[in-house]
């Protein structure tokens, strides 16, 4: 691994999890430098294309500078034995493996910032093929990366029904909502959303008046039509 043109070894083993902590984002996973044992300068991570997540410690590591690793997701573990004083987590799902659990909550933080930036402030609600647009836009490396491990509908999947990719898309915008920084109503889905006639419309607080932006009327103001396109289908070719 290149850190400041010098090679590093990739970090052996789990990814530590010093400890975890309720906010109003919900469960933040912190994980700690496996060069400097400290979490402080740990950066949120990043999803690369093969579903690795990659963090970077800023601190000094001796004046050798910042420290990069990356780990599979599912390595992401709670220490054997730690307790909490803290509320205590929603129950497990029968037959859901904890490590499995775990990795789904460091899938969902690495998307809160992202989505919460393709939300514009003073916008009216915006549909959520807006927001999803976006997205893939502003980082199609994060993007393809969910789609490639769970689909999406422009793909294939089912209609009536979201892909894993999606669900993950509007479970971090529900963290948001939960944690104030963003509200949200129910509407119609439109255009090549319409098979959902109670899709997530989104903006940020103060809660908006007036009419909806849907995903419709946005692809008009970009001269595009509001269907999946073969340009749209080349970004998510995961073959």
């Amino acid at each position: 691994m290149e850190v400041f043109g010098r090679e590093i070894p990739e970090a052996e083993g789990p990814a530590s999890l010093d400890s975890s902590r309720e906010s109003g984002k919900g469960l933040l996973l912190i994980v700690t430098c496996p060069r400097c044992f400290s979490f402080d300068d740990v950066l949120p991570p990043r999803r690369l294309p093969d579903g690795r997540l990659k963090y970077t410690c800023t601190g000094e590591h001796d004046d050798t500078g910042a420290y990069m690793w990356s780990t599979a997701s599912s390595a992401v573990e709670a220490p054997a034995g730690r307790t909490t004083t803290g509320p205590k987590p929603a129950a497990q799902t029968a037959g859901t493996p904890r490590t499995s659990l775990l990795a789904e909550d460091a899938a969902v933080d690495e998307l809160l910032e992202p989505l919460l930036a393709c939300v514009n402030v003073g916008e009216p609600f915006v549909e959520y093929g807006v927001v999803e647009y976006r997205f893939r836009i502003s980082r199609p490396d994060l993007f393809v990366a969910y789609v490639r491990e769970g689909g999406h509908v422009m793909l294939g999947a089912r209609r009536g029904s979201a892909s894993t990719s999606t669900a993950r898309f509007v479970k971090a915008l529900r963290r948001l909502e939960r944690s104030g920084e963003l509200v949200t109503v129910k509407g119609p889905g439109t255009g090549a959303w319409r098979h959902d006639q109670s899709i997530g419309y989104w903006a940020r607080p103060p809660r908006p008046t007036g009419p909806f932006l849907t995903w419709s009327m946005f692809c008009a103001t970009q001269g595009r039509t509001a269907e999946w396109t073969d340009d749209d289908r080349a970004l998510l070719d995961t073959s």
